[in-house]
């Protein structure tokens, strides 16, 4: 009987248990911490610090300073701020010398943007496409969640510039999670969307990088930091849009663009 009674009372015991389970799964009431252990301001003078330190030690980063490029990338990044109806970050969107086809963020609202990218893409809206991607990881917080979990919180918020210099180039390196991709994702698409940019836009971009150079990874970092390219390009394409939809693309001229990138190779050279 004593044995039937002890049973009887770990059988209440589980089922207490679960129905705490129950509660905080269904009810969770401690927040997310990668998106509340640091502010949006923090995060960004830690981005500050990040990309002062590249600048000053390293002489491979050179950013692209010209008016009209630099025009072009500010018409694409306010259309896409817009159809994001606001945001907590200030974005510098840097244009990058190398001729690498990559593209990365770091924490605080920076992105950068190779020129190898840029004379690979055949319009704006691809390289829209790849900037709302960098914005989804930026403003989902993934970046500094990341290197919060590799080096901790303390050791981020009360770096010198050397350390987050060193943590920098940590962070363009990155790859993420396959959830992380796909918020990343999920925020380009719809924000393609709202920014009346057709949605397949970045799986057509993706497609054209997998079929012409996914056997050279060395020249297409994109491709070793961006996991699980097939099923990206199929959710792309398969992403709904309303039957009255119409793209309304940017009136840029992209050949100028690139004009101005072969410029500046040539005076470089």
């Amino acid at each position: 009987m004593m044995k039937f009674s002890i049973f009887v009372d770990f059988l209440k015991l589980l089922a207490v248990f679960g129905i705490i389970w129950l509660i905080f799964y269904l009810f969770p009431i401690i927040p997310d911490k990668e998106k509340f252990e640091i502010s949006v301001e923090k995060e960004e003078k830690i981005g500050d610090l990040m990309v002062e330190e590249i600048i000053e030690k390293d002489p491979s980063f050179i950013r692209i300073s010209n008016p009209y490029i630099d025009s072009v990338i500010y018409i694409i990044e306010n259309r896409l701020i817009d159809a994001m109806g606001g945001t907590d970050f200030n974005y510098k969107i840097y244009v990058v010398d190398n001729q690498m086809i990559n593209a990365y963020a770091l924490p605080g609202g920076y992105i950068f943007i190779y020129t190898g990218l840029i004379d690979l893409s055949d319009s704006p809206e691809e390289v829209a496409a790849v900037i709302a991607h960098e914005m989804g990881h930026i403003e989902n917080r993934h970046i500094i969640s990341r290197l919060i979990k590799e080096v901790g919180i303390n050791v981020l918020v009360s770096a010198d510039a050397g350390v987050l210099g060193s943590l920098a180039q940590t962070a363009t390196s990155t790859v993420f999670d396959r959830r992380q991709e796909k918020e990343a994702d999920e925020f380009s698409l719809n924000t393609l969307y709202k920014a009346k940019i057709n949605p397949r836009i970045m799986g057509t971009f993706f497609r054209k990088l997998k079929n012409e150079y996914q056997n050279v990874d060395y020249q297409v970092e994109i491709l070793s930091t961006h996991p699980n390219i097939n099923s990206r390009i199929k959710a792309s394409f398969e992403f709904e849009v309303e039957k009255n939809f119409e793209a309304d693309n940017f009136e840029l001229d992209w050949e100028k663009v690139k004009q101005h990138l072969n410029l500046i190779d040539e005076l470089d050279n």
